[in-house]
């Protein structure tokens, strides 16, 4: 096992809404709500989850675009919430984010070249020259030529603009790349060409992914480890093999059986749950799944269950 990159510890955010549209009355987030997390120097970790369970407000605490409402990341052993000034420039320069959107994400009054040379004017590391040299260079390791540079984003292609964003990522050769739900904006075909091109730049880059999605087929061909939230937490955590062969947690067996198979003459048993996604506002006591959970017990209302290895690394959060 390689050492810990990245590491997350009690991590929560909690945002106070209203509640009421008459009332008035505010209630609290929980957005994350104590996460406990290691990330692998040169691993994909996998995060998944339903949508709203807190998966890419963990992602920007990563990358200090929010801060904590508690607990500590810890970067190369340096707390990250404690950098400011250079020491927080640096630290962008060395973790980076993939956007969902390639559209939106992409300066549409910037050419291709501009959007992916921007990070070297921000850090201020090259000049016209050497920038021009380095984009061009950074195209090709995308898949997109020199005559491409000077085009705008509404002139490429959905996959063509995420390679645009893919080049921006890996401007500055980072050590940690987010990769927030890369692809599910995308065609299935294209889909297929993005996932073999950040395989291929983490080899050629020595990169660590964390890869955000909803889409379990998706991440089972690009992690090395899977981690599943649910209402902010981590309820289970395995590697791979481990994760599809053997889940634990109730919750990760109901995503799994939702999963397409691909084999149209083999039938799979759906779990369809009873009742609806609690409300993050208030989230029930005991455990946050157990309104839900087809295996819940008497304990599970009342105490939440920790997150303990069950042997081999394979982390779960459950009672039963």
């Amino acid at each position: 096992m390689n050492s810990v990159l990245l590491e997350i510890k009690g991590l929560k955010k909690h945002f106070t809404v209203q509640s009421g549209f008459l009332s008035g009355s505010r209630g609290i987030v929980r957005a994350v709500d104590g996460v406990d997390l290691q990330i692998y120097r040169g691993e994909t970790l996998g995060l998944v989850g339903e949508s709203g369970c807190g998966k890419t407000t963990l992602g920007r605490l990563i990358m200090r675009l929010e801060d904590p409402t508690g607990g500590e990341i810890f970067f190369e052993g340096e707390n990250v919430f404690e950098y400011s000034g250079e020491r927080l420039k640096v630290y962008h320069r060395k973790v980076q984010l993939i956007f969902q959107d390639p559209y939106s994400s992409l300066n549409p009054r910037k050419s291709a070249g501009g959007i992916i040379g921007e990070p070297f004017i921000v850090h201020n590391l090259a000049n016209k020259k050497e920038r021009e040299e380095e984009v061009v260079r950074l195209m090709g390791v995308v898949g997109l030529s020199r005559e491409q540079m000077g085009r705008y984003p509404h002139e490429f292609s959905g996959g063509q603009r995420q390679r645009i964003g893919v080049a921006r990522a890996i401007a500055l050769r980072p050590q940690l790349v987010i990769a927030d739900e890369p692809v599910s904006a995308l065609d299935v075909s294209i889909q297929a060409q993005i996932l073999n091109l950040l395989r291929d730049l983490q080899k050629d880059f020595d990169l660590t992914y964390l890869f955000i999605s909803h889409d379990l087929s998706v991440v089972e061909h690009v992690s090395d480890r899977i981690a599943v939230m649910y209402l902010g937490k981590i309820v289970e955590l395995a590697e791979r093999k481990t994760f599809y062969e053997n889940p634990l947690h109730p919750y990760t067996r109901v995503l799994l059986s939702a999963v397409p198979v691909p084999d149209p003459g083999r039938k799979k048993e759906r779990i369809v749950l009873s009742g609806d996604v609690p409300s993050p506002i208030d989230p029930p006591a005991g455990c946050s799944f157990h309104p839900r959970c087809p295996n819940r017990i008497d304990i599970c209302d009342k105490i939440e269950p920790k997150l303990i290895d069950r042997g081999k690394g394979h982390l779960v959060a459950c009672h039963a």
